[in-house]
């Protein structure tokens, strides 16, 4: 079961809520690009995570070409013009596990030693040989455990298991932990560490990361999740390394991606989109203050609920979704999802309702964890995740416009107007022109039953809108006046996207018309000739 090939993966209907694969670095290390990109778009899963380090970014310049070319090749996916997005993060400060052989039982209430060291290597790479003699908790950085002393806690894997620090030892630069775990537990390499007393904050930055960020990510990342910072003027700093011209901050509309001659041209390169991620009461707390300055956000549960209630976790999931949905952001949820099928061939009937209810719950895209995406059962997480999420869409499109939109301008008061002919009409999609993208976001937020095919002039803008719910896309030139944009998109709806002779369409556009070719808007009701 470990390779692809081992299960039959069909072209399937593809679910609107978009799954979002993770790979580490030993995925890097072990397969070639080609080998990496035959993965991905065989599992036919939307975009790629990974956690960026230096040594890492030219293996993902070239891995994205790879990943174009078989994509354009792949019959079942034309339309999406072999434009997979990257979803990146920084390393930051974090701890890990190494465990000698890559597993160790552990039984509850049984003192054993743990050595604590820094090496940024092997916290990015935990399963590097040669195998550690002994488990070791290996450190980004060496300020990560400044405050580990007798009595903490350390919790492994998101809660599995609470290891508590009976002595320390530090020599060398080094500490030796003896700690005792609470229950019985199996503890595994490259399981995360977290406790109060273990820094997890991005800023001062190490020098990786401010390599990376110098670096830009190489222009490869869509979309970057921002964690371990304390206020929006940290957030702007960090933004501001990667898009200077405006220090950081963009329009209201446009947090990231400023709208100017680059969004008309096909090949420019345009920053990436930043995702604020929800991973502890701070960061919650701190979604007001900045929700405006970024593009949406990652609500990670795994996390959030080391800090807060486990039992709130259900509302304030609605309730984020429903407050970014408002807000047109992307809204990515994780929370160890399939977590089990790491080490069995079947997900838990609990596993499979999380996932379900994060989508009806109006998530754009769900983020698998390496621990799962890695396992032997890999190719079976993505085939079973795609059927569920594709057996409950009848349901989320009966329930559709449950809550009332509230329109705060006359151009999502069009977008919601357009939705609701779509819907009374039958037709089979809303087509929108999108120049920055907002109008596919904003459209795509409402959580209509109708697919949103979103039309745009720059590859990378359609790159990113390839992570948002329902929404396919395609590029066309800027040059065409806007008279001729109907025909050609009736033309590649029918030739790349399969829409047959009399189906309807509404087509929208929120800056330009016929009237103007900018600061204008329409909507039409169409047919495919």
């Amino acid at each position: 079961m470990n390779e692809v090939s081992a299960i039959t993966i069909k072209a399937p209907v593809l679910p609107k809520t978009k799954i979002l694969w993770s790979l580490s670095q030993s995925s890097f290390e072990n397969k070639s690009r080609s080998e990496i990109a035959a993965q991905l778009c065989a599992l036919h899963v939307d975009a790629l995570r990974v956690t960026v380090s230096p040594s890492l970014l030219p293996r993902l310049q070239t891995l994205r070409e790879d990943i174009s070319t078989q994509l354009r090749s792949t019959l079942h996916r034309p339309n999406v013009g072999g434009l997979m997005p990257f979803v990146c993060s920084l390393v930051g400060r974090r701890a890990r596990l190494r465990v000698p052989n890559g597993s160790r039982d552990i039984p509850a209430g049984e003192p054993f030693t743990v050595l604590v060291r820094t090496d940024f290597d092997a916290c990015v790479h935990p399963d590097q040989l040669p195998h550690p003699a002994d488990v070791e908790i290996v450190l980004s950085s060496a300020d990560v455990a400044n405050k580990i002393a007798v009595g903490s806690q350390l919790t492994v894997s998101y809660g599995q298991t609470v290891l508590e620090v009976a002595g320390v030892e530090s020599t060398g630069g080094q500490q030796r932990l003896k700690v005792l775990a609470s229950q019985p537990t199996q503890l595994l390499t490259g399981m995360d560490i977290h406790s109060p007393q273990l820094s997890r904050q991005l800023l001062p930055l190490l020098p990786q990361d401010e390599e990376v960020l110098n670096h830009k990510f190489n222009n490869i990342a869509d979309y970057v999740i921002i964690h371990g910072v304390g206020s929006k003027e940290e957030l702007l700093k960090i933004k501001g390394r990667v898009m200077p011209e405006q220090s950081g901050q963009g329009s209201l509309r446009h947090p990231s991606v400023p709208v100017g001659p680059a969004v008309r041209d096909s090949k420019a390169t345009l920053p990436p989109r930043w995702i604020w991620k929800v991973d502890s009461r701070e960061s919650l707390e701190l979604l007001p203050s900045i929700l405006d300055n970024v593009d949406g956000v990652l609500l990670s549960r795994s996390e959030l609920g080391l800090t807060i209630p486990p039992n709130s976790l259900p509302i304030i999931q609605k309730d984020l979704l429903a407050r970014c949905n408002q807000a047109a952001k992307i809204v990515i949820v994780a929370s160890e999802l399939m977590y089990s099928m790491r080490v069995n061939p079947n997900p838990t009937r609990a596993e499979v309702s999380d996932l379900a209810n994060a989508a009806a719950d109006g998530a754009d895209a769900l983020l698998f964890a390496e621990e799962v995406t890695e396992g032997p059962f890999g190719p079976l997480v993505a085939e079973m995740s795609q059927e569920t999420l594709v057996n409950a869409a009848p349901f989320l499109e009966s329930n559709w416009n449950r809550v009332q939109f509230q329109a705060k301008s006359d151009e999502d008061a069009i977008a919601y107007g357009a939705l609701k002919v779509a819907r009374e009409i039958g037709a089979r999609a809303i087509v929108c022109l999108t120049e920055g993208g907002y109008t596919a976001y904003r459209l795509a937020s409402l959580r209509t039953p109708v697919e949103v095919i979103a039309i745009s002039y720059n590859e990378n803008i359609m790159r990113q809108l390839a992570l948002v719910n329902s929404v396919r896309g395609m590029t066309i030139e800027s040059s065409l006046p806007f008279d001729q944009i109907l025909a050609e998109t009736k033309l590649k709806l029918h030739q790349s996207f399969g829409f047959n002779k009399g189906d309807k369409i509404v087509f929208v556009s929120l800056t330009a018309s016929s009237v103007s070719a900018r600061n204008s808007n329409i909507f039409t009701v169409q047919e495919i000739d």
